[in-house]
C-alpha cells in the first residue's frame, strides 16, 4: 500500500456546485490510503442508458472535501475558471508542447486503427477458405476438369506480369485522428511529491459543509467508511471497512447537542435499523458550554486531523459524542 505522505495533492474540480475527481489514480489512492469511496457518477459508453454500474467521474461530499483540503492531501480548482485563465498563462513553449502531443496521440490512435485494418484477413482470402472447406461435387468428374483448364490456358491473352518498382516511394507521414481528452491533465504542470499544490490565477473556491460535518470528520477520523444515506433515511451510512467487503453498521444521523429529538424519530430509526441489520447512530458535536468530563482523560477538546500528517491548519474538528440504538421490540 502506497504512502500517504509519497502523493502529491490531488485536484478536485469544481463544477456547477459538485466536487468531482476525473483520474482513476486519485480514486483508488482515497479509496486505498482515506476511506473514501464516495459516488460514481458517469455512464459508460457501451450502454449510456443503464444508470447500475457508474464510471468517472467520482462525485464527493462537500464533507469529504472539507477533510482533504484540511489534511493538505488535496486542494479544490474552479474549473469553469480554471481553463481559460490557465491558457492563456502558457507560454509559447508549453503550448507547442501541449498541441505536440495531442498529434502524437493522435497519430498513435491512427497507427493502431491501421494494424488493427492489415491484421484482418483480406475478402478473397476468406473466400478462398470458404471454397476450400466447400466438398467437391460428386458428379463432376476430373477429366472435363483438366479438359476446361488446358482450354483456358491456351486462349489466355493476359500480358505477363510488369516485375515491381524496386525502389518504393516514401510513405507520407499520417496525419492522424483529432484527439478530445477526457481530462486535464495535459494542462498541469507536474510536481514531484511532497510538494505544495500548482499556483493557480484563479482563488480556491470556498467549502460549504452542511451541519454534519462534525459527525463525518468525528467518523472518518476514525477509520470508518461512509456513503450517503438517504437510501436508509439517515445522513451517512457507516462501514467499518471498504463497502465491497463489509456490511455497513450503522446508519448515522446527526443532531445538534441542545437540539430535541422526538421520540418519534429514535423509534422509527432504531426499528428501521434493526430491520436493515445496522444500529441506529446518534451524534454532535458537544457545546462549547458544556463542561462536563466524559471519560475522566476527555476534556471535550477538539482532534487535529493534520497532526498525522506533520501539518498544521484549520484541521480542527470539534469534539463529538456519539450513541447507538438498537430496536430490540415492543
Amino acid at each position: 500500500m502506497t504512502s500517504s505522505t509519497s502523493h502529491a495533492p490531488l485536484r478536485i474540480s469544481k463544477l456547477a456546485g459538485r466536487y468531482l475527481i476525473f483520474d482513476i489514480d486519485d480514486v483508488m489512492y482515497l479509496r486505498r490510503n482515506h476511506n473514501m469511496c464516495s459516488v460514481f457518477t458517469g455512464t459508460t459508453p457501451q450502454n449510456p442508458q443503464q444508470n447500475v454500474f457508474m464510471g468517472l467521474p467520482l462525485e464527493l461530499m462537500p464533507e469529504e472535501v472539507k477533510v482533504l483540503v484540511d489534511k493538505h492531501v488535496a486542494y479544490v480548482a474552479d474549473d469553469a475558471a480554471f481553463h481559460p485563465a490557465r491558457l492563456a498563462s502558457l507560454d509559447a513553449p508549453s503550448r507547442q508542447a501541449y498541441l505536440q502531443t495531442l498529434k502524437d496521440e493522435g497519430r498513435a490512435a491512427y497507427q493502431e486503427f491501421v494494424d488493427q485494418q492489415r491484421r484482418k484477413p483480406k475478402p478473397s482470402q476468406v473466400k478462398a477458405k470458404n471454397k476450400k472447406s466447400e466438398p467437391s461435387s460428386s458428379t463432376e468428374s476430373p477429366r472435363k476438369g483438366t479438359e476446361d483448364e488446358e482450354e483456358a490456358s491456351l486462349f489466355d491473352s493476359s500480358p505477363a506480369p510488369t516485375p515491381a518498382d524496386p525502389t518504393p516511394k516514401p510513405e507520407a507521414e499520417p496525419e492522424g485522428y483529432a484527439v478530445t481528452h477526457t481530462t486535464s491533465s495535459l494542462l498541469l504542470t507536474q510536481q514531484p511529491p511532497h510538494q505544495q499544490p500548482i499556483t493557480s490565477p484563479i482563488p480556491s473556491p470556498a467549502i460549504e459543509v452542511p451541519a454534519s460535518y462534525p459527525l463525518y470528520a468525528h467518523l472518518q477520523h476514525k477509520g470508518y467508511y461512509m456513503m450517503p444515506g438517504l437510501r436508509f433515511g439517515c445522513d451517512y451510512n457507516v462501514y467499518p471497512g471498504d463497502p465491497l467487503r463489509f456490511h455497513s453498521h450503522f446508519q448515522a444521523t446527526h443532531h445538534g447537542w441542545e437540539e430535541e429529538i422526538t421520540m418519534l424519530d429514535i423509534v422509527a430509526g432504531g426499528r428501521l435499523g434493526t430491520g436493515v441489520k445496522k444500529g441506529y447512530l446518534l451524534g454532535g458535536a458537544v457545546s462549547e458550554t458544556h463542561t462536563e468530563h466524559i471519560d475522566g482523560n476527555d476534556t471535550g477538546r477538539g482532534v487535529d486531523i493534520t497532526a498525522s500528517h506533520g501539518k498544521g491548519g484549520d484541521g480542527t474538528i470539534p469534539h463529538v459524542r456519539t450513541f447507538c440504538i438498537e430496536w430490540a421490540g415492543m
